[in-house]
């Protein structure tokens, strides 16, 4: 599911001032704001179809949401999700060569992409409406008979490789991944990562295999909005998907993460300039009706600039040049990440002020006017997310793929807003466990104010 980061700027407001007319989006303040209903065209075969006429400009764009993601993945072949969807978008089909999709496409200004998270997947394509037809039999076609080209196979085989020995070049990403790692367990698939040694291991038939298992219409979901008649739309995407047999979707079970409980401090010991540091907190798993407290405090505490700790952290103390938090669901259990990018000699200061903004938030000491100011950023944050029907249909259609009632989008600004200053005090008290808060850090030890020994046991982790 796409992730939400509350920003607001001049350009997104006037984006939201060319489709106001056609969305008739409110300003904040109007918490009966209700997303179009838009019903689903189900096939026989189970495929569930969110169609809508948009004749803003003349194009269409459909995005193909499936039931699988990396978590998904065999922990002896970790990997072979994302490198199937490269190859399913790159190694060509039944009817068109890789070549000869790349020139059609090119020549079209068309697109066609693949994407994969930890519990989604996407085929998407865009095209001028004039085009409609001959993109969509391309995509079709990959669908339904890719070629998993060998050439193309090892060429996005070797490229995946090449990412994992390079996967340490950017430390602020190593930091979350790590963080993340450890936090949930290497072996639990969200813990999870790729090896040059699982990568490896893939083959074709394992692609073959994985489309099998997940390419089935049962386990799919179709958005698709532009310039176009819906009738004679429902009847190309019936034609085109009507036929694919229906399968049973296998999606292996994943156990509950077992997360720490004691206070730790990870440590990869590097000579850089600046420290990267994560922290991390238990969190909730999506369906929680927690999360509409928890969203309002992440906002409030780490959701920009104006947040707790972007003031204190960053404007007032200097200790930081990035500093935010945020919280994530998946389908077992979820996270809270409060994030800094600082110099070595300001990490003991700013995870301890870290600490000291998550107690004081535990108490009814709350600005009435900063608890506003977050609600507000969400709430206008999530209408800026409908800007157009394209849109709008992907957030339907993803929050359908994880089970959510079809009412979830039309009742969250009023669930937001009815959040309480004690109800987000009481999601502080009990979310910020900052006892059991697990800590990451990579950087210089050698320039650390105070030894990390302070905050917890350190364990110092081996670069790999």
């Amino acid at each position: 599911m796409k992730k939400i980061i509350y920003f607001i700027t001049g350009a997104m407001i006037m984006n939201i001032n060319l489709y106001s007319n056609n969305l008739n989006i409110p300003h904040y303040g109007n918490v009966e704001f209700k997303p179009p209903v838009v019903k689903p065209l189900i096939l026989d075969n189970g495929l569930k179809i969110y169609i809508k006429k948009d004749a803003t400009l003349p194009t269409v764009r459909m995005e193909v949401l499936i039931k699988t993601g990396t978590v998904y993945d065999p922990q002896e072949k970790a990997g072979l999700g994302s490198l199937f969807f490269e190859v399913l978008r790159n190694g060509g089909s039944k009817n068109f060569s890789s070549d000869e999709i790349d020139k059609k496409l090119e020549y079209l200004g068309a697109e066609i992409t693949t994407s994969i998270s930890p519990e989604e997947a996407s085929i998407s394509m865009f095209s001028h409406k004039k085009d409609f037809d001959e993109v969509f039999n391309i995509l079709s076609d990959l669908i339904k008979n890719p070629a998993f080209e060998e050439k193309k196979f090892e060429l996005k085989k070797q490229e995946a490789i090449e990412m994992v020995k390079r996967r340490n070049d950017n430390p602020d990403r190593q930091a979350t991944r790590e963080a993340l790692r450890i936090f949930f367990g290497k072996n639990h698939p969200y813990g999870m990562r790729s090896e040059i040694e699982t990568i490896s291991k893939i083959t074709v038939d394992d692609l073959k295999a994985y489309r099998d298992n997940f390419i089935i219409p049962n386990n799919m979901i179709v958005s698709i909005a532009g310039d176009f008649d819906e009738n004679e739309m429902n009847n190309k995407i019936k034609k085109e998907f009507g036929d694919i047999q229906m399968g049973d979707v296998k999606l292996p079970d994943i156990a509950l993460p077992q997360t720490p409980d004691t206070r730790t401090v990870y440590l990869i010991d590097k000579p850089l300039k600046q420290a990267f540091v994560v922290i991390l907190n238990k969190g909730i798993a999506r369906h929680d009706d927690r999360e509409y407290p928890l969203t309002v405090l992440s906002e409030y505490m780490g959701g920009g600039i104006q947040s707790r700790l972007g003031n204190e952290i960053r404007s007032k103390r200097g200790l930081a040049y990035s500093v935010y938090s945020y919280f994530s669901k998946r389908n077992k259990a979820g996270f809270i990440m409060t994030y800094l990018g600082t110099k070595p000699e300001s990490v003991n200061e700013a995870i301890e002020q870290v600490f000291l903004e998550m107690e004081k938030v535990k108490t009814d000491k709350i600005d009435e006017k900063e608890f506003d100011m977050a609600k507000s950023e969400i709430i206008n944050s999530f209408v800026f997310r409908f800007q157009t029907q394209s849109a709008l249909l992907d957030e339907i259609a993803s929050y359908d793929l994880y089970g959510y009632k079809p009412d979830y989008l039309s009742n969250y600004t009023s669930r937001i807003d009815a959040v309480k200053i004690k109800d987000m005090v009481n999601s502080a008290k009990e979310f910020y466990d900052t006892k059991n808060s697990q800590i990451f850090v990579i950087g210089d030890s050698k320039k650390f104010a105070k030894p990390l020994e302070n905050f917890g046991k350190v364990i110092t982790l081996q670069e790999d």
